[in-house]
């Protein structure tokens, strides 16, 4: 899925020309209309917000073959131990 930017000014679609990161979690894009009678250049700001679905990444690898190749129940019991709260 591509992130389509629109200028704030005319509502066209505008291009990334470059782009900073300040954070693990924050980036500045900095954008161009490609309205050629606009020409508005402009900063955005692209920050993660929180995760829906973890990684598998973040599973030791131990534990994800155990997942892979356990039971339902086995899976559960895994993720019951592994849930906060």
């Amino acid at each position: 899925m591509a992130v389509r930017i629109t200028c704030n000014r005319c509502g066209s679609v505008a291009t990334i020309q470059s782009s900073a990161a300040e954070s693990d979690a924050v980036k500045k894009l900095y954008c161009s209309c490609n309205n050629p009678d606009c020409g508005h250049t402009f900063v955005m700001t692209l920050e993660f917000s929180h995760t829906l679905s973890p990684s598998a990444l973040d599973i030791p690898a131990p534990v994800l073959d155990r997942i892979r190749h356990g039971s339902r129940m086995e899976q559960k019991k895994i993720f019951d131990r592994l849930s906060p709260g």
